[in-house]
């Protein structure tokens, strides 16, 4: 009988047989073909393992694409509107966009100040409309419903002066003061001479402060502030005073409401109780 010249045919049959049998003799092409057979095994688990392990990955990925989905929406959602808010403000946020002011104060009613750029330029004006919106962004995200008007860090009026003035504070504590310039030196008074660096003008920031006017207190550039209610005109404050904002007939009539609440003595009148209130702009 005429044996068959493949010696490996029959080995799958029975590896033990076939090993006994080829052990006297190994043909290198068997080995080279075991070999490449054995790499492919080998190489073919390891990509089994990976692709084992990108399957498991998958698996878990929809649900953390979904959840990653749904925070980038919410993510996007939120800078669309913080976007669209910022472009709605920069608009309010030009002084010319903007007349002025309105206090809504609970206690006593609204107040409204109309902004006088031509009489403080623009940075005291700024600085009032970058408190309203940095307030209201802080409103937004601190969930306060407010349909007067937005609530600010530091704003209340505490000290009233029976026919001269009330006077308080408007501020909230991201924004600083110190940008703000004082107001000009009217043109029809004659340039000072040997003014210090800070202070080139010499105390001199406004025109003589008439009934109804808003300044910043003290000569200073906020955020301490008074309304003035003074018949006639207050020249022994001279012009030291920036003033960015004056004030309607209805609105010194409220003002002058304050002059009745309960009040304390020292070396001015103070409110016993600050007057709170919100904001916004007109």
């Amino acid at each position: 009988m005429k044996r068959s010249s493949a010696p490996n045919i029959s080995a799958p049959l029975s590896r033990s047989g076939a090993r006994r049998k080829t052990s006297s003799f190994i043909n290198p092409i068997c080995v080279a073909a075991t070999i490449s057979v054995l790499i492919l095994i080998s190489l073919g688990g390891t990509l089994l393992f990976f692709a084992s392990s990108g399957n498991h990955s998958n698996l878990e990925s929809p649900v953390n694409e979904k959840e990653g989905e749904s925070q980038q929406q919410q993510s996007s959602q939120l800078r669309r509107q913080q976007s669209a808010d910022i472009i709605s403000e920069e608009e309010k946020r030009d002084p010319t966009n903007t007349q002025g002011l309105l206090i809504r104060a609970d206690q006593i009613g609204d107040i409204r100040i109309a902004f006088r750029p031509d009489l403080a330029g623009p940075s005291s004006i700024q600085y009032v409309i970058d408190v309203v919106e940095a307030a209201s962004v802080a409103s937004k995200s601190d969930g306060d419903h407010i349909h007067n008007g937005v609530k600010c860090s530091r704003c209340n009026f505490y000290r009233a002066e029976p026919e001269l003035l009330l006077q308080g504070v408007i501020a909230q504590h991201s924004i600083s003061s110190d940008s703000v310039s004082l107001g000009p030196c009217p043109d029809k008074l004659p340039p000072q001479s040997h003014c210090p660096e800070h202070d080139p003008n010499c105390g001199c920031h406004g025109p003589i402060m008439t009934k109804g006017m808003v300044g910043w207190a003290g000569g200073g550039e906020g955020p301490d502030f008074f309304l003035n209610t003074f018949d006639k005109p207050v020249d022994w404050w001279e012009h030291q005073h920036t003033v960015w904002g004056e004030l309607d007939e209805e609105s010194i009539r409220v003002v002058e409401s304050a002059y009745d609440l309960p009040a304390h003595e020292t070396s001015m009148r103070m409110l016993d109780k600050p007057i709170e209130f919100s904001i916004e702009l007109f």
